[in-house]
């Protein structure tokens, strides 16, 4: 049975606001250096008004000639004028914590927070709503411009605006009124949708913000499903709404605008924690394999192959793993890859550059001191040592490197030997990780409440279960029930770089028994020696 939703969870409908239109008169156009003279406010709901508020304001200066002109407030009429002082208590007090409205809404409020600093009150925390920048949204194109008046105009309003503080109100009212009545058509019909619209793109879209209603403030994964309940693209979230709802409210990426034009369904599956949030993730990903997912789809086949055994040992690519003594490092996503690792090998080790090196003749590289050759066992046995053990040798030989090519102005080669090596270090470190994690048997954890249980870097159940429990039988009990797959020692699954990536963040989490040995390499650090070029995220 689904429990019934909070109103946080399912948003403030607008009916249920209470707006204050607020409109100031100033001596100018700066906080810093000039003041109020007329505040006029009004608070409505449901369109109905609930209470006004207007008042002349003394700014303790002359009021400039331009503003005279524009306004009709001159010193005469400020005479008897209280300070801002005295208003600022009542108008407070009128606000409340009710929604601000006012078109521009940055000069009035820049101003009405410079005057409460200045007093000794804290700025302003109301939720504020700029009728400018929604007309902008909304009415794109339609209004030559986005001034008041033009606007109030454009829309036949009751009132029109005259730069006077409480008539501004009205006419900023009328608006409010209109531009809500506009955007309903795309489906706004909660504050939270009517604040998202000024960071939104009003196309046919937006008004599948709706499919978002239902969905939990909660952990875990959500779908975007288009039509013959294809999965379109899958995700993660700590939030699944805030998340969602997150790509109707101004992502301007092309890929989001494509996908959510075909969505037709947004369905989401809480889970207790991030950890179980993710594998489920990266399982629905390497199943399912959504067409708008990029991480996670492409299957990694590539691996860097140490032939230890071979009567001359040598490093090379390999698309498959072959049972036996050799060393596998992977997999990676591309050959590519897989030559990047080699070459950063090959420049701080003098490796063989040859195809097959116990065909290998002296060659010029040879001659050079730059490959080994045919007496080469020693040097692959070193590159195993550091793939596996201690990376440190070999990324302080890169290092200087670097350093040599950079101080003679060879910056091209330089970036080239970084690159390399950080791509090293990085696909070391998460190798470690993975070999850790899979060496380390059966893995119980607690967080908070929740009981995990990881097999051979699988995530085999996790249940909930109190302090005073045991865990490990209970865990063991659902892993039988759930005939969870057990991992090939290198295929793996793509879910084991998950759970070693979040147990690496983890703060949270409590080691409860290991029956393997969990531990990493001596060298294998987290990288960022070697700083590389960032990679562009999925949606």
């Amino acid at each position: 049975m689904l429990a019934q939703r909070s109103f946080d969870e399912l948003g403030t409908p607008l009916a249920e606001v209470t707006f204050c239109i607020v409109d100031l008169e100033t001596t100018g156009g700066s906080p810093t250096h000039d003041a109020i003279t007329e505040i006029g406010a009004m608070k409505v709901c449901r369109g109905d008004v609930i209470g006004t508020f207007e008042t002349l304001v003394s700014p303790g200066r002359p009021v400039p000639a331009v503003v005279r002109m524009l306004t009709g407030i001159d010193d005469a009429l400020l005479a008897d004028a209280p300070p801002v002082t005295s208003v600022l208590p009542a108008f407070l007090e009128f606000l409340g914590g009710a929604v601000i409205v006012a078109h521009n809404a940055r000069f009035d409020v820049g101003f009405l927070d410079a005057a409460l600093t200045a007093e000794g009150y804290e700025p302003l925390g109301n939720r504020v709503v700029d009728t400018a920048v929604l007309a902008r949204r909304i009415l794109a194109g339609e209004a030559p411009n986005h001034r008041l008046e033009t606007l109030a105009r454009h829309l036949r309003c009751a009132h029109r605006p005259c730069h006077r503080a409480f008539q501004d109100v009205l006419a900023t009212t009328d608006l409010l009124h209109a531009l809500i009545e506009r955007v309903s058509g795309f489906g706004v019909t909660t504050l939270e949708d009517l604040l998202s619209v000024s960071r939104s793109r009003l196309d046919g879209t937006f008004a599948k913000i709706a499919l978002t209603r239902d969905l939990p403030r909660a952990p875990g994964v959500y779908r975007f499903v288009g039509a013959g309940g294809a999965t379109l693209y899958v995700g993660k979230a700590v939030d699944i709404r805030s998340r969602v709802r997150s790509y109707f409210q101004g992502d301007a990426r092309r890929q989001v605008r494509a996908l959510l034009a075909e969505v037709q369904e947004i369905r989401a599956e809480p889970h207790a924690t991030m950890l179980e949030a993710e594998v489920a993730e990266a399982r629905a990903i390497a199943s399912e394999r959504p067409v708008y997912n990029r991480a996670g789809k492409r299957v990694a086949r590539w691996y860097l192959k140490l032939a230890l055994t071979a009567p001359v040992p040598r490093l090379g690519a390999a698309s498959r793993l072959r049972a036996g003594r050799d060393l596998y490092l992977g997999p990676m996503r591309s050959r590519k890859a897989v030559d990047l690792l080699l070459d950063g090998l090959r420049d701080a080790l003098p490796l063989h550059r040859c195809r097959d090196p116990a065909k290998c003749r002296p060659c010029p590289l040879e001659n050079l001191g730059t490959c080994a050759g045919r007496t080469q066992r020693a040097e692959v046995r070193r590159a195993a040592t550091a793939l596996v053990g201690d990376m440190r040798p070999v990324l302080d030989v890169l290092a200087a490197r670097m350093k040599r090519l950079a101080a003679a102005g060879r910056f091209e080669e330089a970036a080239e030997v970084r690159d390399r090596a950080a791509a090293l270090e990085r696909v070391a470190f998460k190798d470690a990780e993975v070999r850790a994690l899979r060496d380390a048997g059966d893995v119980v954890l607690r967080i908070g409440r929740r009981a995990v249980l990881i097999t051979d870097g699988r995530l085999a159940a996790a249940t909930d279960a109190d302090d005073g429990d045991d865990p490990v039988p209970i865990l063991k009990a659902a892993a039988r029930r759930s005939s969870a797959e057990r991992a090939e020692p290198h295929e793996g699954h793509a879910e084991t770089p998950v759970i070693a990536a979040w147990l690496r963040r983890a703060r949270d989490a409590r080691l409860v028994a290991v029956s393997g040995a969990w531990a990493h390499p001596i060298g294998i650090r987290p990288p960022g020696r070697f700083k590389a070029a960032e990679r562009k995220s999925s949606l």
